[in-house]
């Protein structure tokens, strides 16, 4: 699995981790349509970082996961398979 590192806005700008609306990949915005499924890590175990993953479907119909990590206030999107082999 591969992430990359990207740019995404939330619902409530003002809090750092709100749900996606949209996200810049690869000089391409992505409006979301939908969040599909949430699921979370970490959160137990106070020896891993807490992250948050979303999976998503855009207004284009692509699905994507997006993960969040808190500790670097970051977001980065799974690099689909046929992307990460090339």
């Amino acid at each position: 699995m591969e992430f990359e590192r990207i740019m995404v806005s939330t619902r409530d700008e003002y809090q750092r981790a709100q749900e996606p609306v949209r996200f810049l990949w690869r000089h391409q915005e992505f409006e979301i349509e939908r969040v599909l499924d949430r699921w979370y890590e970490g959160y137990r175990d106070s020896t891993r970082m807490p992250l948050r993953y979303y999976r998503i479907r855009t207004r284009g119909g692509e699905q994507f996961v997006l993960r969040y990590h808190e500790f670097f206030n970051a977001w980065s999107i799974l690099v689909p398979e046929e992307e990460g082999e090339q």
